[in-house]
């Protein structure tokens, strides 16, 4: 197959890297320690870059990006360890509000004027996607939802309801218990408790949800091969540089093994990734879940193991927040577990096949 990118492909990857610049540590550091660990006017230059409107369809304004272009976005945005919640306070919640027909709302997040965070976990229910034990009774929401990822930040809430409903709530009713945490990548989030919670209720359909899924988890894949091309460059760097008997440990036989048994893994991954996004056209509602979930182990496995390759290679400093792998490698965690670990999605695909 032919996965070479067009111009405009490359321009856009180009328009990234530039905007995110060299990893900065410290600046990353300064940002977490902001409230809600993130910055607004950022995301709203993240919205003037065009890298929200992407996600929608043209017909609600946005600009119809196929599975690739979301994919290469998501993948350098990885490879330059960005901070900004793309994926799970972007594109999620555009997706969403997508399928539920809400084009007002669609604007406004185009726009980056409202920051939104989607509650579709819940207590006890693991990795489970649909929502069992929200309710929705008129114009209220009860329930509980847990990993709420950006919900300190967020500005609207979209709460997944059963039988295939979407509620937009407000984060500051009374009627919402909020109890924000940080999580592994240095990010926040919240389990929510709503008790008949004021609501605008949306129809949900139960195959829109399933597309919007199985794009997250292709997207986090494509993130996660970002991450791991990150990693594999500052490693193959160091190892280079780092002297030991006299010699660059890059030169050891046991060395370049491991490294070329990285480079082949991140190029099947990326091979993987890139084959998957390309059938989304092609593929039903009810397959492309499955298939995006495939891929999302097999590159999941790919990240993780060069991650640990990394982090042992450079030794103890490989685990601090002084270098770039350990936030990368952080970040890989996270999104492996993204709307369901390895044997999750192991299963899901075996479903299908």
């Amino acid at each position: 197959m032919n996965f070479d990118l067009d111009e405009g492909q490359l321009l856009a990857r180009e328009s990234i890297g530039r905007f995110l610049g060299p990893v900065d540590i410290a600046a990353r550091h300064a940002m977490r320690r902001e409230p809600g660990g993130y910055s607004r006017a950022r995301w709203r230059e993240l919205a003037d870059l065009g890298l929200l409107a992407l996600a929608a369809p043209e017909a609600m304004g946005g600009m119809g990006g196929t599975m690739v272009d979301l994919a290469l976005v998501a993948e350098a945005l990885g490879k330059g360890l960005a901070i900004d919640p793309w994926l799970e306070n972007g594109v999620l919640p555009i997706r969403l509000a997508a399928a539920a027909g809400d084009e007002a709302l669609v604007a406004d997040l185009l726009a980056g004027t409202r920051f939104a965070a989607v509650a579709f976990a819940e207590p006890g229910r693991r990795y489970e996607t649909e929502a069992a034990t929200t309710g929705a009774d008129g114009g209220h929401v009860s329930g509980a939802k847990s990993f709420v990822l950006g919900a300190p930040l967020a500005d609207i809430l979209l709460v997944t309801v059963a039988d295939d409903k979407l509620a937009k709530v407000a984060p500051d009713g009374d009627a919402i218990v909020r109890r924000d945490y940080p999580v592994i990548d240095g990010s926040h989030a919240a389990t929510l408790d709503l008790r008949r919670a004021r609501a605008e209720i949306l129809n949900l359909p139960r195959a829109g949800f399933a597309r919007v899924v199985g794009d997250v988890r292709l997207l986090a894949a494509a993130e996660m091969l970002g991450l791991a091309q990150t990693m594999f460059d500052d490693t193959l760097a160091y190892a280079r540089e780092r002297q030991q008997f006299g010699a660059a440990i890059g030169s050891f036989q046991a060395i370049q093994h491991r490294l070329v048994e990285c480079h082949a893994a991140l190029e099947q991954a990326r091979s993987m990734m890139l084959r998957t996004a390309m059938q989304d056209a092609a593929a039903g509602d009810a397959d492309w879940p499955r298939l995006a979930a495939g891929a999302k182990a097999y590159v999941g496995e790919a990240a993780t193991r060069i991650g640990l390759e990394a982090v042992q290679m450079h030794g103890g400093m490989g685990q601090t927040d002084e270098l770039a792998i350990g936030h990368a490698l952080k970040r890989v965690m996270l999104l492996d577990r993204l709307f369901g670990d390895r044997d999750h999605c192991l299963a899901a695909y075996a479903r299908a096949a």
